[in-house]
């Protein structure tokens, strides 16, 4: 299967972090907190790695307080995947101090390394990489366009 650079004609920014901060401060799961623990107790590494480094929100209320765009980012996707919003959780990441300084960048894990990992994800509008995001959605739209377009003609030739 192809991958979405080569897909779009398009490379990721290597260094387009603004250090808003909102993706540690609104990263979401659809996972409930006691779930993920249970999933961290059986060995899961995944749940692990994101509980060492993530505190829930007491509320809905309280993330979109701290990060209002990565809920409403998280939402948004949450909407176009038919899952349900009230399914997400909002969490922190407990290494950001201050001004938005990570306490742990020279040793970062990997799922903030990687952030985001393709355009198609939950990116706040604050997030230097957001203008990529809306270029590949836009590139999307004319490949669907076309697509669409393509297949009227080909009715037309049957």
């Amino acid at each position: 299967m192809m991958d979405w650079e080569t897909l779009l004609e398009m490379r990721w920014p290597k260094n387009a972090c603004d250090q808003s901060g909102e993706c540690c401060r609104g990263a979401a799961q659809s996972t409930p907190w006691k779930n993920l623990l249970v999933q961290a107790a059986q060995g899961d590494p995944t749940a692990r790695a994101f509980l060492n480094q993530y505190q829930p929100y007491p509320s809905l209320e309280a993330a979109i307080a701290e990060a209002p765009d990565a809920v409403s980012a998280s939402q948004a996707i949450a909407d176009q995947r038919g899952e349900q919003e009230e399914s997400l959780i909002f969490y922190r990441c407990i290494y950001l101090q201050g001004k938005n300084k990570c306490q742990i960048y020279e040793d970062r894990p990997a799922l903030c390394r990687e952030f985001p990992e393709s355009p198609f994800g939950a990116i706040p509008k604050c997030c230097g990489y957001y203008p990529v995001k809306q270029d590949c959605q836009h590139k999307i739209q004319t490949l669907r366009d076309e697509l669409a377009e393509l297949k009227r003609l080909q009715s037309m030739l049957e």
